[in-house]
């Protein structure tokens, strides 16, 4: 009896333990607001996470552009190809469901992104 009670305890721990430390999933579509070197833009993205890998699809000022990434956490980063070269995004999926990153231009650019899911 008292062995049942045990393994049951810490079979409960476990998943408890196990819930803590899995990732949120920034699947979905979302509305970015960019801000990099004094310019503002809305950027449609559309996330789809699978486990640690990140694939989408980006429509904005950079064009229209498929990504792949990588999910760790609550932190994810992907990199587009654009004209000007590619944009690497890392973010933080936000207790409030939100979003708030950071993004680099080619090495050229830093700016900033919040972002929302779209309806």
């Amino acid at each position: 009896m008292f062995k049942r009670y045990v393994l049951k305890s810490f079979a409960l721990f476990a998943l408890l333990l196990s819930a803590q430390f899995a990732s949120a999933d920034v699947s979905g579509s979302w509305v970015f607001a960019v801000t990099i070197m004094d310019q503002t833009g809305n950027p449609q993205v559309t996330m789809v996470q699978d486990g640690a890998v990140l694939t989408g699809h980006y429509n904005g000022q950079l064009g229209n552009s498929d990504f792949k990434g990588t999910v760790n956490g609550d932190d994810f980063q992907f990199v587009l190809a654009s004209e000007a070269g590619s944009v690497t995004y890392k973010g933080t999926l936000q207790a409030d469901g939100t979003i708030k990153g950071s993004l680099d231009a080619a090495g050229m650019a830093q700016g900033t992104f919040t972002a929302k899911k779209s309806n």
